[in-house]
């Protein structure tokens, strides 16, 4: 009996590492990454997306920004040093979408930070946003960091558009 329950003992403790290493890929450790914040944008600068003879004048936005707000893993912002750049935009009339390609760097509470890029389309008529983020790199705890995040929001035509959404991360071991 006593075989028994040492045998029973040592097949749980395998399984309980087996369990641990599930939760862990080859690449690092995969945790849950949370956004709330809203995107700043620079209208002082040069707008994109204003085709000629463009029948939605509003949608042309700002080519530079910032980001503000609080996410898991890092805590809040620093705004001016969270910036983003649209470096390809174009609209589709027929479609009524609007597809932005950016790049950005985000700055968290203690310094360290991650850069990223992220395809952002707007529906011109609802302006419903979403945001698909790549995390590629990173400074600090998120050197050697990838990750993807999904944000919404609705650009309500003012200077900031409230985002939220969630992904993952992935952290070196």
């Amino acid at each position: 009996m006593r075989a028994l329950k040492f045998f029973l003992v040592l097949v749980a403790v395998i399984f309980s590492g087996f369990s641990k290493d599930s939760q862990n890929n080859r690449n690092g450790v995969t945790v849950p990454f949370k956004f709330d914040g809203v995107i700043i944008t620079d209208h002082s600068t040069e707008t994109v997306c204003t085709p000629e003879g463009d029948p939605y004048p509003y949608i042309a936005h700002a080519r530079t920004g910032l980001l503000q707000g609080n996410q898991t893993h890092g805590g809040k912002l620093i705004t001016e040093q969270s910036t983003w750049t649209i470096f390809i935009c174009n609209t589709d009339f027929t479609s009524k979408i609007n597809t932005s390609y950016l790049e950005g760097v985000n700055t968290v509470a203690n310094g360290d930070s991650y850069s990223y890029t992220c395809t952002m389309l707007t529906n011109i008529v609802t302006m419903e946003i979403v945001l698909y983020v790549t995390v590629t790199s990173g400074t600090g705890r998120f050197e050697g960091a990838t990750g993807q995040a999904v944000l919404t929001g609705v650009n309500t035509g003012g200077r900031t558009i409230p985002v939220n959404g969630w992904g993952s991360l992935t952290f070196p071991k």
